[in-house]
């Protein structure tokens, strides 16, 4: 008997047992227009891939009728766990409305030095989390990461869901198990059919394509919660054991407890992170303010104050001991609305010391922007020397430890350029 008291006593624990979710700042509820009584609970959800072992002799071409190769039939060793996480959503659930935003996978994390779709595989379940935070500007409860046989069996759980397939989608990839061959028009897809619907990227904007379909299945199994109503409900306790069982995240019973009362009333809207495109490079770009606007025009918030680019001189002084850095970083300046014309290039020899914002007195407020916009430290000096006759008031020194901002060399023609002394300022 006491056994079992005490077996009940924990399980209880475990059933209302949370993580704390995050206080939001003033600043953070305007932006999202939520109150201070509202109910908030916000994730990042991940679906990665099966993962291939890149082992020599593991595959063999498949040819085709002209003698090409079509395609390569794996027969190595395959994993459960996946590699990258090609579909990365935030969601947001403010009382009954869900806001679903989707990163693309070719977002280059600033301050993570990788795509999006790398950071679970080099910083785990919470680093993915923290990196949205970092993108978005706002705090992150849960990560949710799960395996795409497992969403495959929760489609299944719900008797499948209808959605209007826009056109044909023939696509075989032997090596990674996929095989996708839907015809268009509305129909009911099972867990396999809507995992091809979904990773299908044989369209002109291929991953935006995707994102889109991504999208409109999260519409469709909405509808189809819906639509199951009570019979849902007598399905959860299996989908729960799926989930917690199969699932990488952070979350527990406790919130499937406060979510489900909510289920029949939950409204949702879906959109895609505005970024920068590049020519002649897949990486996609942050722009910090056009995210903050984007934010505060889904949710109906007011977008914060955000200061746009200082009206002063700064100077990128490259002493990373990398060729070309300092032009990478004026390219990433300008694409995120920094003013060429501010902008003057430096090279020095090289210095160990951390890379830093340097600012004049006047000018120490000024330094926030960069210091935020990078995630550098800054610090204050009482000159800094003029640069190509113009007066330096804030000075980038790009040290070893520089990440690469993931963007090409910036045109010679976009900003000014110097060379400083072996003595000059660091």
């Amino acid at each position: 008997m006491g056994l079992l008291v005490a077996v009940a006593g924990l399980a209880g624990f475990w059933l209302t047992r949370d993580v704390a979710r995050a206080e939001l700042s003033v600043s953070q509820r305007e932006l999202l227009g939520v109150a201070a009584q509202d109910f908030t609970a916000s994730f990042v959800v991940a679906g990665r891939e099966p993962f291939y072992a890149d082992c020599e002799g593991c595959s063999t071409p498949i040819y085709g009728t002209g003698g090409a190769i079509v395609g390569w039939r794996y027969t190595g060793p395959r994993g459960p766990d996946g590699a990258n996480t090609d579909t990365i959503l935030f969601v947001q659930v403010v009382n009954d409305d869900v806001t679903i935003i989707a990163l693309p996978r070719d977002l280059w994390m600033e301050g993570w030095n990788g795509r999006a779709n790398s950071i679970f595989i080099r910083r785990g379940a919470d680093g993915l989390r923290r990196a949205a935070e970092d993108v978005l500007g706002v705090p992150v409860d849960y990560h949710v990461v799960i395996n795409l046989d497992i969403f495959e069996r929760l489609v299944d759980a719900f008797g499948g869901v209808e959605v209007n397939v826009p056109h044909v989608m023939r696509y075989t990839d032997r090596a990674a198990g996929l095989f996708i061959d839907l015809s268009p028009g509305v129909q009911v897809l099972d867990g396999e059919n809507a995992a091809g619907f979904v990773r299908y990227r044989q369209t002109a904007r291929g991953d935006f394509d995707r994102l889109d379909r991504v999208k409109l299945l999260a519409h469709a199994m909405l509808a189809r919660v819906r639509e199951l109503h009570v019979s849902a409900i007598t399905r959860l306790p299996a989908l729960v054991d799926t989930f917690f069982d199969d699932v990488d995240t952070n979350a527990s019973p406790a919130l499937v407890r406060e979510l489900l009362p909510r289920i029949p009333r939950l409204r949702i809207q879906a959109a895609t992170l505005p970024v920068i495109e590049q020519e002649d490079d897949t990486r996609l770009l942050v722009d910090r303010i056009a995210v903050d606007r984007f934010l505060a025009e889904t949710f109906g918030g007011t977008a914060r104050v955000m200061a746009e680019a200082p009206d002063v001189t700064l100077q990128v002084v490259n002493r990373s001991g990398r060729e070309g850095l300092e032009e990478r970083y004026a390219e990433r300046l300008i694409a995120m609305g920094v003013p060429a014309e501010t902008l003057v290039l430096s090279s020095a020899p090289f210095d160990p010391t951390p890379t830093r914002l340097v600012a004049t007195a006047p000018h120490w407020l000024d330094a926030d922007f960069y210091a935020d916009l990078l995630d550098v430290g800054k610090q204050q000096i009482d000159r800094l020397p003029a640069a190509q006759g113009r007066a330096v008031g804030l000075q980038l020194v790009l040290g070893d430890d520089a990440p690469e901002p993931g963007v090409a060399a910036a045109p010679a023609s976009l900003v000014a350029q110097s060379t400083l002394p072996p003595g000059g300022n660091p």
